[in-house]
């Protein structure tokens, strides 16, 4: 599983339910790498982005047992749904793709984070889990610095060490 989401200088992703930066080139970037994969959401992201992503497998991730969805999956469990994937991955790859409490209650399973750190701080009010900080985790790669509208970029590559 891997983790996979925009961060400011401080690790925030996001704002009154909302996120902070939309850059094209990282949109395009998040696009190609979950494209016919699947993605695991809480609620809040779901509906946050009006509904499910097209041409995905949509997993929301939410303690409302009576939450429904008509373009993908519910699940009120972690152990079942770690259960379901599982036996539905099909060499798909899993994302985790927000907000703040899936990413934490689903880090013990993820080997991989992809982070989009942006070079400028937001006034945020929603963290995420800052691997640069995490001992379990290393850099592995990382992008050249990419602009879009005078705002810098990279894509940083974690992995839980072995």
């Amino acid at each position: 599983m891997k983790i996979i989401l925009a961060v400011d200088r401080d690790f925030g992703i996001g704002k009154d339910n909302k996120l902070l930066f939309r850059l094209k080139k990282d949109l395009a970037h998040f696009k190609k790498l979950t494209l016919n994969n699947i993605v695991i959401m809480g609620r809040k992201t779901y509906e946050s982005m009006g509904g499910g992503l097209p041409r995905r497998e949509n997993i929301v991730l939410t303690r409302n047992k009576d939450y429904k969805i008509n373009d993908g999956l519910v699940f009120n469990n972690v152990v079942k749904l770690l259960s379901y994937l599982e036996k539905n991955k099909n060499d798909r790859d899993i994302f985790v793709i927000g907000g703040n409490e899936i990413v934490e209650l689903l880090l013990s399973f993820c080997d991989e984070a992809i982070i989009t750190k942006i070079d400028t701080k937001k006034d945020a009010d929603t963290f995420l889990h800052n691997f640069d900080n995490d001992k379990n985790f290393e850099i592995y790669k990382e992008s050249d610095i990419i602009n879009e509208n005078d705002t810098n970029f990279k894509y940083v590559y974690y992995r839980r060490k072995s």
